[in-house]
């Protein structure tokens, strides 16, 4: 038997619905891009892997399975962006501070949480169009920051799209990865070895037009950062 994907409900759902996320998004947005949004890509993963060997996989399972393959490109973007948005939702919550083995962490990776923080914003701000940015720890325990674009994954630089073409780039960065993907080529179903995504801010248009404008990114994020479960940042540290 199959299962049929549809989208989990929030722990404080309910609330938000009515209420919205304050200070970060009003009910309308919440609505938009949770609850319709989840709902149409779980629509789409049933529809896409009925009769399928992907039935029964997780979209992140579906994700490593299909990146590789241009023929699953559809699937992989459904699956990478439905996997992508519960993240960024369920890592949602009335503020808390970093907690010490999660402050700690920030601080041997970066100077301070202030300069992990203006790295992420300004991330945010330069990306002329939808994605994601992450906050990620590496194999060998090292956080660093990178962006996703459109559905672009974390998980695997060979379908990560974690680098905008357009904007300048070295020559010794192109092959870097270049070598990164042929290394990866015999690795699809690989999980070890991989970064884990411990946080990431969603800056898909519909996520903050509709509260904040053109040219509102910026209280977008601040409004994000006051909105962090670093609960959820440490239970996956």
């Amino acid at each position: 038997s199959r299962s049929l994907y549809s989208a989990p409900k929030l722990e404080n759902q309910d609330y938000y619905l009515a209420n919205g996320i304050p200070p970060l998004m009003t009910k309308e947005t919440f609505k938009l891009a949770w609850v319709d949004y989840q709902q149409y890509l779980a629509k789409e993963l049933t529809k896409r892997t009925q009769d399928t060997r992907f039935s029964s996989m997780t979209p992140f399972k579906i994700v490593v399975a299909t990146a590789l393959h241009a023929d699953q490109a559809a699937l992989f973007n459904f699956a990478s962006l439905t996997h992508n948005n519960h993240f960024f939702f369920d890592s949602l919550v009335k503020t808390t501070e970093p907690l010490p083995a999660v402050f700690n962490a920030i601080e041997e990776s970066f100077t301070n949480i202030e300069e992990l923080k203006a790295h992420m914003s300004g991330i945010a701000e330069a990306m002329c169009g939808n994605g994601f940015v992450w906050l990620l720890q590496s194999p060998k325990k090292k956080l660093y920051v990178s962006a996703t674009y459109n559905a672009g994954t974390p998980y695997g630089v060979e379908h990560a799209q974690d680098f905008d073409f357009n904007s300048p780039f070295s020559r010794s960065r192109l092959s870097n990865v270049a070598q990164r993907q042929r290394n990866l080529l015999d690795r699809e179903d690989a999980i070890e070895g991989k970064p884990m995504p411990l946080l990431c801010i969603n800056v898909w248009q519909h996520m903050y037009l509709n509260d904040y404008g053109f040219g509102g990114k910026a209280g977008y994020f601040q409004n994000w950062w006051n909105s962090i479960d670093w609960l959820k940042v440490e239970a996956r540290l």
